[in-house]
């Protein structure tokens, strides 16, 4: 047995990546423009406030977007060598906790109260940790670094420095694909440049934003998860 990376297969494995990106950026269109217009048919109105605010329309697909990814993640665990398995489990795990944090774990799905000992340090008395008083305020901030090292820094190392790309390969570090990496940058503008100049009121853009970077994730891990890895080889027989 030998390993390959022809040129043939590097276009190959591109092309089956833009066909990823492709219809997933599709469907996620599809779906939201199909939801909005069937508020509006059905309501006889263009009161959109039930998509953005908390259990919203987008926050609620936001959670179900990074429980596909975990679930992608976790499904393609047996499947991948052993560095690869590793980030293959920690970003399963951390999806799921990041989906489980954007609905409060189900805390007004199910009708669980707030406990007493949580409320009294939750700036949005809701059952989660990211908006607990101290890390609330410095969250965003971790994520956004977090996003631009694996979403940016990483990849784009990748393709520059054949050190980096061996060491990455090494210790089996997933890649982000770039044909999904302008998705990211549009969430991460949604969340970041309304702040920048001082806009009054940014919690819709943040959710916006929030939703877009949730999608993001969902070619990141099929391309890590199941077998379309930026890096992958073919193997054939000699």
């Amino acid at each position: 047995m030998t390993v390959i990376d022809s040129p043939r297969s590097r276009d190959r494995q591109k092309n089956d990546q833009r066909k990823y990106a492709i219809w997933l950026n599709f469907l996620v269109t599809l779906l939201v423009t199909n939801l909005v217009s069937i508020y509006v048919v059905s309501h006889s109105s263009t009161d959109l406030s039930f998509i953005f605010y908390e259990d919203s329309v987008l926050e609620s697909l936001s959670a179900i977007f990074y429980f596909v990814a975990a679930g992608i993640f976790a499904f393609g665990f047996k499947g991948r060598p052993a560095p690869l398995r590793f980030w293959c489990l920690f970003f399963a795990v951390l999806m799921f906790l990041v989906g489980g944090e954007e609905i409060s774990w189900g805390q007004r799905l199910f009708g669980i109260a707030t406990p007493e000992s949580l409320s009294t340090v939750n700036v949005q008395d809701e059952f989660n940790i990211h908006n607990i008083d101290g890390i609330h305020q410095h969250v965003r901030l971790a994520g956004v670094a977090f996003i631009s090292f694996f979403c940016f820094l990483i990849p784009v190392t990748n393709r520059l420095s054949e050190s980096l790309q061996r060491f990455y390969s090494r210790w089996g570090i997933p890649m982000f694909p770039f044909n999904t990496m302008w998705l990211v940058l549009l969430s991460l503008l949604f969340m970041i440049v309304p702040r920048a100049i001082n806009l009054p009121n940014t919690f819709v853009l943040d959710e916006i934003g929030e939703f877009l970077l949730s999608f993001a994730w969902i070619p990141f891990a099929l391309y890590n998860s199941i077998g379309l890895k930026s890096n992958a080889v073919i193997k054939c027989d000699a």
